[in-house]
């Protein structure tokens, strides 16, 4: 049985939707995060899951998820 506090992986849409919202290109978004620009387009189209924890790791530094309040899944 998975654990209650474990995230999920982000949908594509949501790691999209995210980038988007952060105002970035694909190679942009991935350099945010050390990823490759082919990782980051893995993810977009769903080839790929984004690990949960970089997920949050590029909404903190995209300052798209408060530091005080609760964990969102995408």
């Amino acid at each position: 049985m998975p654990s209650p506090n474990k995230l999920s992986s982000p949908s594509p849409a949501a790691v999209r939707d995210a980038r988007i919202a952060a105002g970035l290109t694909q190679t942009e978004a991935a350099q945010t995060v050390q990823a490759s620009l082919r990782g980051w387009q893995q993810w977009e189209a769903g080839d790929r899951s984004m690990a949960p924890g970089l997920f949050e790791l590029f909404m903190l530094k995209t300052r798209q998820w408060p530091l005080e309040g609760g964990r969102r899944a995408g």
